[in-house]
């Protein structure tokens, strides 16, 4: 009798106040209310918004384990331990009415409609315990079920690495519904994952590192910093994470340890790090930011579904951008991330200048990678006729013995030439006609400059023993201890 009551009850707007619920139940029919009993108002069926209760839950809620698990079972028989279990989640009527924002009422006869639906009718039937929608069952949110973004990741990647690059249109229609709206998003700190950089700001600039080899290298770098520690021309730019080979860009680090992480150099090289201020305001994508990204909505609503899956991938995201990647896999493991970094560069909405990402060598610090349009640094100001040397040791007259010291000394002209009227000099530019033009991003803060001499590399690892065994006898160590000792 029950079933056939709940059939034909009918719910308006005023006993069910969630917004998009209470928007469709507007657009109904008009009706009798059975619970505040307004008459000639918009109402919707009990059974239809039992529907829309439903899939809710299937889509965002997860029945919680009515008993507790072995293992918790035998920390209750432990008096020692004093453990006490506690079913985790919140009472399925509390949810249902929190969700809907219901009476309790409606509450209490949509969790009827729902247990009725989900209860077993064959006295027979062998499975026992609670249903889903059983009146003592608990249930908690679940993660965003994103399994279908991670899988068309996953094959654009094989497509991109084995099928095309250059015009792949399934690449670049993936990216703009992953990226969308990023200009409007939201962390769960309130803050934007797009961040200001640059003076005024708390990003002043960064740190670049490079490793020489050679005395004769060290020594031209610190006669000519800008050329030698900025970006690469492009005619020598080698692929990396986030530029394709030919496309310069600028890396940097926020703090100087990891700028020094980042070049991986050998012991006995020298890696000299220098700050860059930047010299103008810049847009920086964060993607540590993308790991808390929220997005609201109503849980009945099927496009804020689909867009809790797409933010519960963008979440993800950035661990799939830095997985540490083999060199001699870093042609084809960097094509997506390549890719992406062409993709945001190229954006017009929001226009970003760079990204700013976890660093893979440190493991704690963060890298911030400039694109082409904002990785000019701006040439060293001197006369014309000035003469820069640099000095790489120094002799002590006590010990009669050389040590290294490092120095850049500017002569300028007594006189600076002066300089034709409508004639400025400026350096010379090859294919000049060719090239974009770029403003000046950065500035090498020439005081800045320290030379690293490597005298060890600190390797961080975690080991993990390999026991052997020959038939059905495992040959061991008398140091190691069997699988499953504590």
């Amino acid at each position: 009798m029950r079933k056939h009551d709940d059939e034909s009850k009918k719910v308006c707007a005023s006993c069910v106040t969630e917004d998009y619920l209470q928007q469709l139940i507007e657009s109904k029919a008009n009706g009798g209310c059975s619970y505040c009993e307004e008459a000639d108002v918009a109402c919707v069926a009990l059974e239809e918004l039992a529907d829309l209760v439903e899939e809710a839950f299937e889509a965002h809620f997860e029945r919680t384990p009515s008993e507790p698990s072995d293992f918790e079972s035998a920390l209750m028989r432990d008096k020692e331990m004093g453990y006490d279990w506690y079913r985790d989640g919140e009472p399925v009527l509390d949810v249902i009415t929190g969700i809907t924002c219901c009476e309790p009422e409606v509450g209490e006869d949509l969790l009827a409609v729902l247990n009725e639906r989900h209860a077993s009718y064959d006295p027979g039937d062998p499975c026992e315990g609670e249903n889903e929608f059983d009146p003592e069952s608990c249930y908690e949110r679940t993660n965003a079920k994103s399994v279908h973004w991670h899988v068309q990741w996953r094959r654009l990647e094989m497509a991109l690495k084995y099928e095309s690059r250059l015009c792949n249109q399934e690449v670049l229609k993936l990216f703009d519904s992953v990226f969308a709206g990023l200009d409007q998003a939201r962390t769960h700190h309130g803050t934007v994952p797009i961040v200001d950089a640059g003076p005024g700001t708390e990003l002043l600039g960064v740190y670049r590192a490079r490793e020489f080899q050679s005395q004769n290298d060290l020594k031209k770098a610190l006669q000519d910093p800008v050329k030698e520690l900025g970006p690469p021309d492009g005619s020598i730019a080698r692929a990396n994470r986030m530029n394709a080979s030919g496309i310069s860009v600028f890396y940097g680090a926020k703090d100087a340890s990891s700028a020094l992480a980042e070049v991986r150099p050998a012991v006995g090289s020298k890696v000299v790090v220098a700050n860059f201020l930047f010299t103008r305001p810049l847009k920086l994508l964060d993607l540590r930011s993308l790991e808390t990204v929220t997005c609201s909505g109503s849980l009945f609503d099927p496009a804020y579904t689909r867009e809790v899956e797409r933010v519960g991938f963008l979440r993800t995201l950035t661990k799939l951008l830095i997985l540490p990647v083999m060199p001699n896999e870093q042609e084809r493991e960097y094509l997506m991330t390549q890719a992406i970094a062409d993709y945001l560069a190229s954006l017009k909405q929001p226009s970003l200048d760079g990204i700013i990402f976890p660093s893979v060598q440190d493991g704690v610090g963060e890298n911030v990678v400039l694109f082409h349009k904002a990785s000019l640094v701006e040439k060293l100001q001197y006369p014309q006729g000035t003469r820069v040397t640099a000095g790489l040791m120094d002799f002590d007259p006590e010990t009669e013995d050389s040590y290294p010291s490092y120095s850049i000394h500017i002569s300028q002209p007594e006189e600076p030439s002066k300089q034709k009227r409508g004639q400025p000099i400026t350096p010379f530019e090859p294919n000049w006609l060719l090239k974009t033009e770029r403003k000046n991003t950065l500035q090498l803060v020439i005081d800045s400059i320290v030379v690293h001499t490597v005298k060890a590399v600190c390797v961080e690892t975690s080991p993990d023993r390999v026991f052997v065994s020959h038939g059905t006898h495992r040959e061991r160590s008398e140091l190691d201890s069997p699988p499953g000792d504590f």
